[in-house]
């Protein structure tokens, strides 16, 4: 395949910048900012070199800054409203996140809560708490996440012990750059967990009740790049070339999923990995997917077939494929070397009743957008066999 030429694409209210040495576009912005703060994680800006470049960019206009550099997986509501405090302290006119999912999520929802206060608990009971936001730059590190295109943003709480996903078109950053450069450095089983999650949100988005057929289009083009470009990956993960195309499918997978959304998977999922914060998203997703999809193939078999044909090209549009349909993902998976089970993160047949009545307690909004009834039974069986 060619190499991807360098472009800006405008999702909602998200101009991205795609491309090597893309980060250079983010100058617009920061030549008019006076006090930046910078969201990031532990390591992974310093090591991949965003951060330095940001830092050289912000010197060359003479823009005092901050770094929040303990951002961690599957963030709490108590790093948010941290970062958010931080934020309004420090009278910063601009925020840049640059990291994943984790990363970008914090920043988002921070920047909201910094210009409209309050507490995250307030957003997620009342959405027309939103009133606007510190404009956020995202600096993407993944190919998994598609935060940097859209207006969601999860976040882990106490009561109940979940993550919950926010929805508002503040939370759409004002520019975001997907430069490849910095994504040489992600380590294998990132690799492999985040590019799942972007594979994962292409599948769900394209048998949403919320879906179309320009969804299922760019759903179908980013599990077919993904499906091609993955592997080669996972055998050289300085391919510099290979790391574009799954950056640009995990973009077209985050516009699917912000035009369309996710459901059953994601919903088990965020609840898994909110009682677990070790259980990286992707690997969750992962690890329940194969079992959901049979579910899901019998009623979207039409859409889910342009996807998954080119993972299984013996698949046929009926809904009597739908087994076939669970076993090619898995052994699609396990081709890319993931085999991980949820009793692996000291998860048991035990708490299945308590995932079923969080899930109905907190997430059932996500249940709604699922192309079938989900019933108890169903996530039993996909729990019980993702342990």
């Amino acid at each position: 395949m060619l190499k991807i030429k360098n472009f800006s694409i405008r999702s909602g209210r998200t101009v991205n910048y795609f491309g090597i040495e893309s980060i250079a576009n983010i100058e617009s912005i920061i030549s008019n900012m006076r006090r930046a703060y910078i969201v990031t994680s532990r390591s992974a800006a310093k090591i991949s070199g965003a951060l330095n470049d940001v830092k050289t960019i912000l010197d060359k206009y003479k823009v005092a800054y901050k770094v929040y550099d303990r951002v961690l997986p599957n963030p709490t509501k108590e790093i948010v409203e941290e970062v958010s405090m931080n934020i309004w302290r420090f009278k910063a006119d601009g925020v840049i996140a640059i990291g994943g999912g984790s990363v970008i999520d914090t920043a988002k929802i921070s920047s909201v809560i910094a210009e409209c206060g309050g507490v995250v608990e307030d957003y997620i009971a009342d959405p027309q708490r939103f009133c606007g936001s510190i404009p956020v730059i995202a600096i993407n590190l993944t190919h998994g996440t598609g935060s940097e295109v859209n207006r969601y943003a999860v976040v882990t709480i106490d009561q109940p012990k979940t993550k919950i996903g926010l929805a508002s078109d503040y939370m759409y950053p004002v520019i975001s750059v997907d430069d490849p450069r910095y994504l040489v450095t992600l380590p294998a089983r990132q690799t492999v967990y985040t590019a799942l999650d972007a594979f994962y949100h292409a599948v769900e988005s394209a048998c949403s009740r919320n879906s179309s057929p320009y969804i299922v289009t760019i759903a179908e083009e980013a599990v077919r790049i993904i499906v091609e470009w993955l592997p080669k990956v996972v055998n050289n993960l300085s391919d510099l070339n290979g790391r574009a195309w799954l950056l640009y499918a995990s973009m077209l997978a985050g516009i699917a999923i912000d035009n369309s959304r996710a459901h059953l998977i994601h919903a088990i999922e965020n609840v898994i990995s909110g009682l677990n914060t070790d259980l990286a998203h992707g690997a969750g997703l992962a690890m329940l997917g194969p079992a959901a999809i049979p579910y899901l193939y019998v009623n979207e078999y039409e859409n889910l077939y342009r996807l998954l044909r080119h993972l299984e090209p013996s698949i046929q549009p009926t809904p009597s494929d739908n087994i076939k349909a669970g076993e090619a993902v898995k052994r699609f998976q396990q081709l890319v070397g993931f085999n991980e089970r949820l009793s692996s993160y000291g998860f048991t047949i035990n708490d299945v009743d308590r995932i079923i009545d969080t899930i109905e307690k907190a997430l059932s909004y996500a249940l709604r957008l699922a192309p079938i009834d989900i019933s108890k039974e169903i996530i039993r069986d996909i729990y019980l066999k993702a342990l």
